[in-house]
């Protein structure tokens, strides 16, 4: 332990942390003032400069006592030598030794541990709170501001570089946590005005606060797991005899940044630790340590120079820029090209070949579909999209329906004309006008497009993917506004999307945005989902209609023949009835006139042939005929009947006389 009893230490200590305190005033202006997200972790390290400042001059005012106390007690022995009974009896009354022994073992772990264990919840509730706001404000002259926190870095590097320097001083061991942390406090400062630049030259708005404030709050966590595991961390750290004190919050991370050879050093003692000797002495390890830091060097500057060489692949076009100046406006088709190594000139890539997908409406796909996925190196140097099979297998196993939530956001609706189906009923106050006839669909329209003018789209517009799908939803919601319900769901379903797909390309156009729309898909049109299963009613009521009207038609056209032929039926036989009743009245007229003929010509000889027809032909009886006139006559008659004729009742000589 030294004996030096100078304030010095004390006094930098407390510089140190009035040095912190000046930044955290400074940082709350800032942030107040530019609505800085990013300046939230440099408030934080602001404040552990100040805390291990005050720490530091704590333990330096313990030693400077302690000190003190051995310096008394050294005169003491001087003076009156070893007359006291028990030369170590003094040890019992070292009040600043003990408490200078009880501060560092008990109170500078508790307060390290508790830090740590405060900054991480308060980096969790912060990411938390980040993660639900849906907007970070901006600033409304971000300029001096920005100007402000790159003064601030400049003034931290210098006064760093004095504390740092200082703490190799003997006693001043204790400025290294509270220098590391204000260099770490400059860099925030630095960063946070590089996010207010970006605000103010209007590049990467709405995200460049918040990204720069995420990074810086991703490293402060780990800066606080540090703290909170630094006690383990010392407890098995190997020590060397007469090895000077070692601050217990002292970063070895932000080390790496402020004392570069100290971590060398570490394990150098590290290594001699565990050996048993000194290893570090070694001559194949001091030719490791000349020659590691070339080579590292080397290897650094040969990274470097390997961004002179750009490969444009296949389905991509380039463009150079120098200085962030475009070199030329035409792009470079694919194939292998030099530059100037970053940042002095760099090759902006754009697929241009490759067909890219925005969404109108709905959910992102699940807009997983929204943005691009970034893009993989295949080995070649060939960026190839990112492939989740097994998404994919899902997606195509999923079924969709209409009744059912097609993710776990809400879809928006969209208004849509629709045709009127009925008359229009009058209106409750009387004025006899229509009802509004809309009605509202759920959309999902995937938006396939190629970039034409590479240049024209990359650098007209700061986000020519925003600006086309805000074009494309403005023309797709005027189009939904004209179109009809029920062609949209039907059979003009493929019409629609054309024609949508000329108006985003004539849109785009206006707007020289540089695109091809090569295809709109209204495949995903549906009612809501509210609406999903009544609206399957009235789609199925519609069918039972169109059915019963078909089966209608079907047995029209079946009945209809049979109705023909019984028509035509009907029809003969009126005909032949017709024809029956002329002829047979004609027939009976011209008898009758023969009749009268043979009347006039011997009335008595056709009555009597009239007499005659009519006694033979009233039944089937014989009939005998007597054809004389004496009345006196007695005629037998044999009206028995033969049974077997014989050859001598055949009469044939008669017939043959006859004949």
């Amino acid at each position: 332990m030294s004996v030096d009893t100078s304030t010095r230490p004390r006094n930098l200590c407390w510089g140190i942390a009035a040095v912190g305190a000046v930044l955290f005033i400074i940082g709350v202006v800032i942030m107040n003032g530019g609505n800085c997200s990013a300046m939230i972790p440099a408030l934080v390290a602001a404040a552990n400069v100040i805390l291990f400042g005050l720490l530091g001059a704590w333990r330096c005012s313990f030693a400077r006592n302690q000190a003190l106390e051995e310096q008394g007690v050294a005169e003491y022995r001087r003076e009156h030598g070893n007359s006291e009974l028990f030369s170590d009896a003094d040890e019992a009354v070292r009040l600043a030794t003990k408490a200078n022994n009880q501060f560092v073992k008990y109170a500078v772990p508790t307060i390290t541990v508790l830090l740590g264990i405060i900054e991480c919840l308060f980096c969790l509730v912060t990411w938390r709170n980040w993660g639900r706001a849906e907007a970070f404000a901006q600033a409304a002259n971000p300029m001096p501001l920005a100007i402000l926190g790159v003064c601030c870095c400049i003034g931290v590097l210098i006064a760093g570089s004095f504390f740092v320097g200082a703490s190799r001083e003997p006693g001043c061991r204790w400025l290294r946590p509270s220098g590391a942390w204000l260099f770490f406090t400059g860099f925030l400062f630095l960063a946070a005005g590089i996010a207010l630049f970006l605000e103010f030259f209007g590049k990467a708005v709405d995200t460049a606060d918040i990204t720069v404030a995420r990074i810086a709050m991703v490293i402060l966590f780990i800066l606080a797991v540090e703290l909170v595991f630094s006690f383990v961390i010392e407890f098995y750290r190997p020590r060397m005899p007469g090895e000077a004190e070692r601050p217990l919050p002292e970063s070895r991370i932000l080390a790496l940044f402020t004392e570069p050879g100290g971590v060398a050093r570490n394990v150098a003692a590290s290594l001699d630790y565990q050996f048993g000797f000194q290893v570090s002495e070694a001559w194949f390890y001091r030719f490791l340590e000349r020659t590691v830091v070339p080579l590292l060097v080397i290897m650094a500057i040969a990274l470097w120079l390997q961004t002179c060489v750009v490969v444009v692949s296949t389905e991509e076009n380039g463009i150079k820029e120098r200085f962030g100046e475009v070199v030329s406006k035409e792009p470079l088709p694919p194939g292998l090209y030099f530059k100037l190594p970053a940042p002095f000139e760099r090759m902006q890539r754009f697929p241009v070949e490759h067909v890219q997908t925005i969404v109108i409406g709905g959910h992102e796909e699940d807009e997983h579909h929204e943005e691009e996925e970034e893009p993989e190196d295949d080995g070649h140097g060939h960026a190839q999209p990112k492939r989740d099979k097994k998404k994919e297998k899902e997606h195509e196993e999923r079924v969709v329906l209409w009744s059912t939530a097609h993710s776990e956001e809400k879809e928006p609706a969209f208004i849509v004309a629709m045709r009127q189906v009925e008359q229009p009923r009058v209106a409750n106050d009387g004025s006899g006008a229509p009802p509004l006839s809309i009605g509202l669909l759920s959309a999902h329209v995937p938006l396939y497009y190629k970039v034409k003018d590479m240049y024209a789209n990359s650098y007209n517009h700061n986000d020519p993917g925003k600006t086309l799908k805000n074009i494309a939803t403005r023309e797709f919601l005027l189009y939904m506004a004209s179109a009809d319900f029920t062609d949209l769901l039907g059979n003009k379903r493929h019409e629609a999307g054309e024609e949508l797909r000329k108006r985003i390309q004539k849109a785009a156009m206006d707007v020289n945005l540089g695109v091809e729309i090569v295809f709109v898909s209204l495949a995903g049109l549906h009612p809501p989902v509210s609406v999903g299963a009544a609206y399957d009613q009235v789609v199925a009521s519609r069918e039972a209609k169109a059915e019963e009207i078909l089966k209608a038609e079907a047995y029209a056209a079946g009945s209809e023949p049979a109705v023909q032929g019984v028509k035509a039926e009907l029809i003969h036989r009126a005909e032949a009835y017709k024809q029956e009743k002329v002829q047979v009245s004609q027939a009976e007229a011209q008898r009758f006139e023969s009749q009268l003929m043979s009347y006039n010509a011997s009335p008595r000889l056709f009555k009597l042939n009239s007499y005659l027809e009519l006694i033979s032909g009233s039944s089937s009886a014989r009939k005998y005929i007597i054809a004389t006139a004496n009345s006196k006559e007695v005629l037998e008659l044999n009206l028995e009947k033969k049974m077997n004729a014989s050859l001598l009742d055949l009469n044939l000589g008669e017939e043959e006389k006859a004949e």
